[in-house]
This record gives structure tokens, sequence and C-alpha cells, in this order.
């Protein structure tokens, strides 16, 4: 198969230019100028690729919440979002911190890479640690206890002290629960105090879903002082603030919540200045009865994976705050990286062929009933947005969007 014509962005290998890609068996075969072979050929002039979204962090809710979501139709919401690798979390129903509904979530669907994040510690009570070397053999990707916090600065440090023998990534929710999450501080006095273990074991950890000003200032000083700390956005937290919740409906409510209009350009210049390392989804789905119950008493999460490219590129390249190829590293380049995930965030012979194909001229208005996740409700039902996957390449298999 030949890929003609397109614009080829893959900036861990320095291409940004027109080029023909040729494919076999599942494998990037060549990358030239203009390839001329007797192969079915699709034409993508005018089109872009990048190299597949790695979303590092997701909720599939399966096993125990398949009302929500499953992993097969998550899968597919992914593959529409033009991801070849997704991560999801622990906070299933049993928790994710066992070999047995680990091998149980990787196995289930085989069409993208399924890297499971396990639980920190069992059953995500914060006490005792989950066997981190034997989860890893099985192919945890990641400890997380996310949807909670590890509370317990001596348990986190034990963690993060563990994390280094077995060279494993912990991945922090950073919220004081002492706190109402909509108090700013819920979130930077839990990144400072998690900071400070991080400090005192030299350990690694990598913040999810950050959303305040004064986290990004603390992580921002914690990363001059050479501290081994990454983090991540998620696109509602630079694409809205708490003054675009309408009628105080609940699909507008996460966890963390949306913040100020001044926590929203912290994160803009946080992704610009590379405080931010990675765009992920939080992609966390529920019933349609559940986000339009009243906003007390709804669950807290939105579906991200069939927008976070459309949004990203409206909102941060089309105003001109960075580039495509600066986003593509957020997107796949960066947290391909964090995982040691060697065969993605970059579009290179020999390797897998693992790309999502860009239409940048493309308009398209937000629809939720035809997403293919099972949650159709959205914060951004109707909003109109520039850019679109139009098709997304996992190996030999070709998935039009």
């Amino acid at each position: 198969m030949i890929f003609k014509g397109a614009k080829v962005i893959s900036p861990e290998n320095n291409l940004n230019g027109i080029y023909d890609i040729r494919t076999s068996d599942g494998l990037i075969m060549d990358i030239a100028p203009e390839i001329k072979a007797k192969e079915e050929t699709i034409d993508l002039t005018g089109k872009i690729i990048v190299p597949a979204f790695v979303e590092m962090h997701c909720h599939l809710r399966e096993p125990g919440f398949e009302d929500k979501e499953t992993i097969d139709t998550g899968v597919e919401s992914a593959i529409a979002g033009g991801y070849a690798a997704i991560c999801p979390m622990a906070n299933t129903m049993p928790v994710n911190d066992n070999t047995e509904i680990l091998k149980y979530i990787k196995n289930k669907n085989g069409k993208i890479g399924v890297y499971p994040v396990c639980a920190v510690t069992k059953n995500l009570t914060s006490k005792e640690l989950t066997d981190f070397y034997g989860l890893k053999a099985f192919g945890a990707i990641a400890f997380s206890n996310d949807g909670k916090p590890v509370e317990d600065m001596e348990v986190l440090k034990e963690a993060l002290k563990k994390a280094q023998d077995k060279d494993v990534l912990i991945i922090s929710h950073a919220e004081d629960s002492s706190k109402s999450p909509y108090d700013n501080g819920s979130e930077y006095e839990a990144v400072k105090r998690e900071l400070e273990a991080v400090k005192e074991t030299d350990g690694r950890l990598h913040f999810a879903h950050i959303s305040t000003r004064e986290s990004l200032e603390l992580i921002a000083e914690a990363k001059e002082d050479g501290w081994n700390v990454t983090c991540e956005t998620a696109p509602h937290y630079f694409t809205l603030s708490k003054d675009d919740i309408v009628n105080n409906e609940a699909r507008f409510k996460m966890n963390p919540p949306l913040r100020s209009k001044d926590d929203v350009k912290a994160v803009k210049d946080g992704l610009v200045e590379d405080v931010i390392d990675v765009i992920a989804t939080d992609h966390a789905p529920h019933t349609f009865e559940e986000k339009t119950m009243p906003f007390d008493i709804a669950p807290m999460g939105i579906t991200g994976f069939e927008t976070a490219f459309s949004l990203a590129y409206t909102k941060l390249v089309k105003t001109g705050y960075m580039t495509l190829a600066h986003l593509v590293k957020k997107m796949s380049v960066n947290p391909a990286k964090i995982l040691n995930l060697h065969n993605f965030g970059h579009i290179q012979q020999a390797f897998p062929a693992y790309f999502a194909v860009i239409d940048p001229d493309c308009e398209w208005v937000v629809d939720p009933e035809k997403f293919k996740t099972k949650c159709k409700i959205s914060p951004y039902t109707g909003m109109k947005l520039q850019g679109k996957v139009i098709k997304t390449v996992i190996k030999d298999k070709i998935y039009d969007n």
C-alpha cells in the first residue's frame, strides 16, 4: 500500500514535508518524496499524516461498569480519534490490582495497543502496595490510583522507592480530599506535598490532569531544579473555563473541575513552554442517565477520544499558540517516550505503521450521537471545530473515521 502526497509530520525523525509512505505486512517499508511502484495507492494530497496518538490516561470501565463503556466500544472510540495505543486506569470493579484483571483487560481487544495502568495500592485504599514487579511482568505499563489520591505520603514514598527499583512509572492523581475539588488548593497543595516526596526519595512521578496555575508553577520550579517529574493536562482544561458551564449541566462536570480563565491561560502557556509534557484525554464515560442528573449528584467525567485532536488543533494550532509539530509531540511523541513505548510516536522505516491521517480543512460540528463511545453526551455539543482525523492506520488495517 502506498499513501501518496500527504504532508508528513514526525518530529522525532525530522519529517516535515510532502512524502509518500509505502507499507507492507504492517510495517513502513519506505518514505520518500515520490515512490513509484505498482501497488494499491491512496491519494492523500492536501492531507497530513502524523504518528498515531498515544493516550496515557483513560477509563474503559470494563470490568464492572459495562453500561458506561466496554473495552470494545472504548477501543472503537479511540481509533476514531486517531489513537493507536491507550492506557486504561485501574478503577474498574474489581480493581485492576492483580494479574487476572490485568490480563483480561490487556487481551480483550487486539485492534490497538491496550496497555493497562494497574493500581498503586490494593483496592485503591492507599494502604498496601501492589506487586509492581509481578504486574509489570504481565504487562502493566504504569501504576496509578487515579480517581483517588494516594493520601498517605509514607505510602507514596515507599511506592516511589519501589518504582525506582523496578523501573516503573507512578502516575499521580493529585488531590487533597480534605478540601473541595473546586478549591484550587485541593490540587496544588497535593502537588506540593507529592513533590516533596519526590525530592526526598529522588523518585520519578508523572502528574495527571493538571488544571491550575499554582500547580504548574510548582512543577515548573521542580523541573528547573532537575527533579524527575512530568505532567499532563486534558483538552477541557485549555478549551473551557467554569464560566462556560451552561445551566449547571453535569456534562461539564469532571475531576479536577473546570477552573478560571486565568487557569486556562496558564495551562495554554504551560503547554507552549513545555512545563506540560502531554495532552491526555482522561476519557471517562458515564451513561446518559447519569450525566443528565442534577450537577451536585451526577458523576464526574466526560468523553475525550473523539474530540481531543480537533479541540487541540482548533484552539492551539489554528490560533497560533503552537505548531502542529509541537502538538504531535504532546499527543504522540512525549507520551510514547514517558511510557517507553518504542514502536509509537514516530513514522519511521522498518517500524510498525501507526499513523493518523488528518484533513486540516475539515470543519465539523460536535454531535455526540455520532460518537463510537457509549457515552453520547459532551460539553462540546454544537461546537464547530476544524481539523479531523479521517483515517487511522494500525499496521495493516486502515480505519475510516
